[in-house]
């Protein structure tokens, strides 16, 4: 079985020299001095990085990724690739030349579900039967991960052919169930809450593999034959994990949870601006997704994301948003609050034909995967390899 471990990397930054020191590239390297404790080394790393500097040309690219390169050469135990922003220009070319032009304004490294899909099209070109996601402000801490990961994959569970797992995140203080204390505001936007109430089912289930109404993204597992067929969804802001399991579901793929399968989540401290951004990304997704539903499911998604898939979504919305701008105020942080109450537009927009618009992204993709399985992408990725 031929293994890809995929950490994607999201690098921002405002200038050259802020590169050594960026937050970003610590975790990264944490994440892969983590990896470097897995018995089982027979996997290639494939690391598709977004920089999101200051000015994008072709110029500041090379340099970014040359740096790059050079930091993370030290580290790497395995086969290591290197996919850029400065690379994405060569494979929009290749897609053009094989006449997937309209496909290729949808591959970016911008974008949860982009950059994923992004890699999964490299793991099609290395010929990868399974395809690991972590995220880079993870770190594995047991040994036999990548074991565990492989098990069941491809055979039959209840009857059905496991084609992808997802696992848990351990906290920093070791626990899985999320410690938190809810600010005022979010009495009618209780995601923590709900999400425990997943995992305890989760955990109190006799079985290893227990169906699930949601997966996390920076510990997933897709095999080949599922991640040939069906791609992220390019056109989701956040929640990309949990949609991927819609997606597969309602097209005939059987995921599970996976109770032995974990990695630890450290994640940086968040900014005074992550919750605001993060609540506008949650009701733009919880629209997008109630739209697609509406050509009907048989997963159950209760009780997260399910809860806000319903009408009241709207209300919630428009209450939370209202009192996250009230915080903002108290605090006199006034573009915080005024993007706030921005918010509740988003309630107004409308969105035609999600679920037919993405068979026919799904379609594209099909086409595409299996040019590659025939044809590879040539030269394309020589370069890539550290």
């Amino acid at each position: 079985m031929r293994k890809a471990i995929i950490i994607p990397v999201y690098l921002r930054l405002k200038g050259l020299e802020e590169l050594h020191e960026l937050e970003g590239l610590r975790l990264v390297k944490r994440a892969i001095e983590s990896i470097n404790l897995l018995k089982d080394k027979d996997f290639t790393l494939i690391l598709p990085v977004c920089f999101d500097p200051w000015q994008s040309n072709e110029k500041i690219l090379f340099q970014l990724e040359s740096f790059f390169r050079e930091e993370i050469r030290p580290l790497k135990s395995q086969k290591t690739l290197i996919f850029s922003s400065f690379r994405l220009k060569d494979l929009r070319e290749y897609l053009i030349q094989k006449n997937f032009r309209d496909f290729n304004s949808l591959i970016d490294l911008k974008g949860f579900s982009k950059i994923r899909n992004t890699a999964l099209l490299l793991a099609q070109a290395l010929s990868m039967d399974v395809a690991v996601f972590i995220d880079f402000d993870e770190i594995i801490e047991d040994s036999n991960y990548l074991e565990i990961a492989c098990e069941y994959l491809n055979q039959k569970w209840n009857g059905k052919l496991v084609s992808g797992k997802g696992g848990f995140y351990i906290n920093p203080n070791g626990s899985i169930l999320i410690s938190f204390q809810n600010p005022w505001w979010r009495f009618f936007w209780n995601k923590n809450k709900l999400m425990n109430q997943v995992w305890q089912k989760i955990l109190s289930s006799e079985d290893r593999l227990v169906p699930t109404p949601m997966l996390l993204g920076g510990n997933l597992i897709l095999s080949s034959t599922l991640f040939s067929t069906i791609p992220f969804d390019p056109y989701i802001p956040r929640g990309e994990d949990t949609d991927y399991l819609i997606n597969a579901s309602q097209l005939g793929f059987y995921l599970l949870f996976d109770k032995k399968l974990r990695v630890k989540h450290l994640h940086p401290e968040r900014t005074s601006s992550y919750f605001h951004e993060e609540l506008q990304m949650d009701i733009e997704r919880f629209l997008y997704e109630r739209d697609k539903l509406k050509e009907g499911l048989t997963l159950n998604l209760n009780p997260y994301p399910g809860y806000f898939l319903k009408w009241t979504l709207y209300p919630k919305a428009i209450l939370t948003s209202i009192l996250i701008s009230l915080d903002y105020m108290g605090r006199m942080e006034w573009k915080e609050a005024v993007e706030c109450l921005a918010n509740i537009g988003l309630l107004l927009q409308k969105k035609d034909e999600v679920w037919v618009r993405y068979l026919r992204f799904k379609r594209d993709w099909e086409m595409v995967m299996e040019k590659i399985r025939q044809e590879g992408m040539g030269d394309l990725l020589k370069n890539c390899w550290i």
